[in-house]
């Protein structure tokens, strides 16, 4: 854990002692069970947030726009066995 320095309402400050009296934990546990709370819902909501991948990618745009002189094969992929066994 790493310690960081907050400003608490006095308020605030004086319910969590009463509870962590209450229920015997102390106020640095009680606030850091209540941010971890938070974190793990924000996380969940981000994550189900999270904007599906679009069927096609921005790389879709860019086939066909190379001019090729000649009429010779562009399309490399589709013999990558050959290229690669043609030793």
């Amino acid at each position: 854990m790493k310690r960081y320095q907050v400003y608490l309402n006095p308020n605030s400050v004086a319910i969590l002692d009463e509870l962590g009296e209450s229920i015997d934990v102390s106020r640095s546990k009680l606030i850091q069970s209540v941010i971890d709370g938070i974190a793990y819902n924000a996380a969940k909501i981000f994550s189900a947030m999270k904007i599906q991948p679009k069927k096609t990618s921005i790389l879709d745009s860019l086939a066909g726009s190379i001019k090729v002189k000649g009429n010779g094969k562009t399309n490399f992929a589709q013999n990558i066995d050959e290229i690669y066994l043609s030793d």
